[in-house]
């Protein structure tokens, strides 16, 4: 016979019933599973006989059981990628707890002393992965779900659950921004989402870990995985989120907790409320038991579990049934986790910048930060293309870059077991202290890839292309290529040269662009494109539009699996007023397009627009990168080089204060080429606009006379 457990408003009671002090969600993700199933409800949620009357073995020895776990830290090389040295201060934590040896015993209340146990349960980091692999327990990975991070961010990676007890370590939790995290009950039949989501700012007391909590949020979060509820379980809530009077009956195994050593209470212990009794029914009637574990007292009051939680939670994992955990702490489970082994392993090099801050201008410095894992590093060696020092043998070099360009990063990490190699190429831009582009400016990207101008943040499988036939018109044009294999929360981006908007100084210049989408499949958020701009060499970033779905970034109502467009009419044009943002008279002006998939399509871009007026519909006959000035830096003399296609075209030569110094024609020659000679007789700094039917571009040039 199977018992079920009755639920009762456990949606007030996982947010609003306690406001800014909730911190668990799993009452929260019970209540989910259970709308969503109402059917199977009582199937999913159940207490086995075999588990509410296990023995146990309260009085005399019992051999420790050990649980393997592995901790997938799903970062963006932001805090949340918290430390080695972090988590094993959460393993150390838990291990106390469960064992209790945690130093705060002496602060559990004599009345409850008798029945605060050691669980004889303990954890140990995984020393092989699934396919048999050297592994520290830890596996990082970069990915936007760590925002809002729940059953999504599980789907990124998971080992084997019925071996490895999973905790996945992510910046917020989508459910509510004060769940600190939630469990998976042993109890439920889908068992796809095994294991612990956990907030990185409540791992452990060390580095981002709250002092508060003092790492017993995960504790709390295994107790629950392991079978047991909060001591206030049953109680109900009014509309307003206050507790109804209840007690729960005389029966213990049928109230509550269901644990009859845990005395009923009428809600949540917050604080440290040593003389808090919301419960006089109970024979003996006993204070609230709020250093227990599973309630919500501050880490720093909870201390203990009961017998009857051990018992309760021996019983799930001594259960070899379909509701057990027994498979955690199987003899087999211990040699394909390797946690009965010391194993030490080679180190994984990994490295970011500080603040996340890959474009700076020309003198500034950056703080490299190794983030290297899966082994302790004995010796370290960094190598800066294009810095100031050109390498370091220290953990977290500061480096300085004085010439504009893109340059590589690469850090080799070494210790007893071998060594690691990472090269990140591109990976550092310099902006120069002019700007590369002035506007007018129109990019078509009907340049050969070799000669794009723009960079690609992100190079792998996926991300931004350039080719024919994809764009307006059925010319080149760029995509983000996506499908529905692509690691849903990837993000791609695609950054520009930097833009001199200082001839609009008095005038409103204006972004404008085409996109091309189509949904894959209804019931989708589909994919979503964020437009930003900096004027400060990427130091910081301002949002200038936000493009999502079928809402504003589709351009067809259809739902078709790998869409391309096909006419213009599948084209959308955006468009941005950039003197909103105070961009009017900026000399240094990126944009960053950036695509998060969300196992959809491909997002096609193209005819980005920098100009006085909304993009046009003239032909693109040119693209700004075939348009130089050579050279540039000039003493005096320089020539306009472009394919004009045939067309006349005007050259207008402009100074800082917009005001023409020349005009010339030019007629191009027998090849379409045109090749002019210019000269100017005064220092400065000046703008090449050439303008025609069909063009209409502008540039920087610096001359200096000596």
């Amino acid at each position: 016979m199977r018992i079920f457990l009755l639920l009762f408003g456990l949606s007030s009671l996982g947010i609003s019933g306690f406001g800014q002090h909730v911190q668990c969600g799993t009452d929260q993700f019970v209540d989910e599973q259970i709308q969503n199933n109402k059917q199977k409800a009582e199937s999913i949620y159940s207490v086995p006989d075999a588990i509410l009357n296990y023995p146990g073995k309260i009085h005399g020895k019992k051999a420790v059981v050990t649980i393997p776990v592995v901790f997938h830290v799903i970062h963006e090389y932001g805090p949340e990628n918290i430390s080695k040295a972090q988590i094993l201060d959460q393993m150390r934590i838990l291990n106390e707890d469960f064992r209790r040896r945690n130093a705060d015993t002496s602060k559990t209340r004599a009345i409850f002393k008798s029945i605060a146990v050691d669980c004889e349960i303990e954890f140990k980091m995984a020393t092989k992965d699934p396919k048999g692999n050297c592994t520290d327990g830890i596996t990082r990975t970069e990915s936007n779900l760590t925002n809002g991070g729940d059953e999504e961010a599980k789907k990124i990676i998971k080992w084997d659950q019925s071996q490895y007890l999973n905790i996945w370590v992510v910046k917020t939790i989508g459910r509510a921004a004060n769940i600190l995290g939630y469990a998976v009950l042993p109890t439920s039949n889908d068992k796809s989402g095994d294991g612990i989501i956990l907030r990185a700012a409540y791992v452990g007391s060390i580095g981002t870990g709250s002092k508060e909590y003092a790492g017993r949020t995960l504790t709390h979060e295994v107790g629950h995985y392991l079978g047991l509820w909060h001591p206030f379980q049953n109680a109900q809530h009014d509309a307003n989120g206050d507790p109804i009077p209840d007690c729960g009956s005389s029966n213990c195994q049928r109230s509550g907790d269901w644990i009859c050593d845990t005395p009923p209470v009428l809600s949540a212990s917050f604080g440290c409320n040593t003389a808090r009794n919301s419960c006089t029914n109970d024979a003996p009637d006993l204070l609230d038991q709020m250093e227990n574990f599973m309630d919500y007292a501050d880490g720093n009051c909870a201390n203990m579990f009961t017998r009857d939680q051990r018992t309760r939670m021996l019983g799930y994992l001594n259960n070899t049934g379909n509701f057990g955990r027994a498979s955690h702490i199987s003899a087999a489970t211990a040699n394909a986790t390797g946690i009965n082994i010391t194993n030490p392993c080679a180190p994984k090099a990994d490295f970011h910048v500080k603040n996340l801050q890959t474009i700076i201008c020309e003198g500034n410095a950056l703080e490299f930060i190794d983030m290297s894992w899966n082994g302790d590093i004995v010796d370290r060696v960094w190598t800066f293309e294009g810095g100031s020092p050109s390498s370091s043998t220290f953990q977290n070099p500061t480096v300085t870059y004085n010439t504009p360009g893109t340059y590589k990063v690469t850090l080799k990490v070494t210790n007893s077991q071998g060594s690691s190699e990472t090269t990140k190429t591109e990976f550092i831009e310099v902006q120069g202290s002019v700007a590369e582009l002035a506007s007018p400016f129109l990019e078509t990207f009907q340049s050969p890839f070799s000669e794009f101008t723009w960079k690609k943040e992100t190079n792998d499988a996926y991300g931004w292309e350039r080719l024919d036939k994809t764009g307006y018109d059925k010319s080149f044009g760029v995509v983000c290529n996506v499908d529905d294999n692509t690691p849903i929360g990837s993000q791609y981006s695609l950054v520009s040269p930097n833009f001199d908007l200082s001839l609009h100084k008095d005038l409103s210049p204006v972004l404008s662009f085409r996109t091309a989408y189509s949904m894959r499949q209804t019931g989708s958020a589909g994919e979503r494109v964020v437009i930003y701009g900096s004027v400060d060499c990427g130091e910081t970033w301002r949002v200038l539009k936000s493009l999502i779905g079928i809402t504003t970034l589709s351009s067809t109502n259809n739902f078709i699996p790998d869409w391309t467009p096909s006419t213009n009419s599948d084209w959308k044009l955006q468009v941005v007023n950039l003197d909103q943002f105070g961009f009017a008279s900026s000399t240094n002006l990126i944009l960053r397009f950036e695509v998060t998939t969300n196992a959809g399509n491909s997002v096609y871009i193209d005819d980005i627009n920098v100009d006085r007026n909304v993009l046009s519909t003239r032909n693109k006959t040119m693209d700004a990168t075939q348009f130089n000035l050579v050279p540039n830096p000039s003493e005096g003399q320089f020539r306009v080089e472009l394919n004009s296609q045939n067309e006349r075209i005007n050259i207008d030569v402009l100074d800082v204060l917009g005001q023409k110094v020349q005009t010339l024609n030019a007629t191009p020659n027998a090849n379409g080429r045109v090749n002019q000679e210019v000269s100017v007789y005064q220092s400065g700094l000046y703008f090449v606009r050439v303008h025609g039917k069909n063009i209409d571009f502008t540039k920087k040039i610096i001359i200096t006379k000596y």
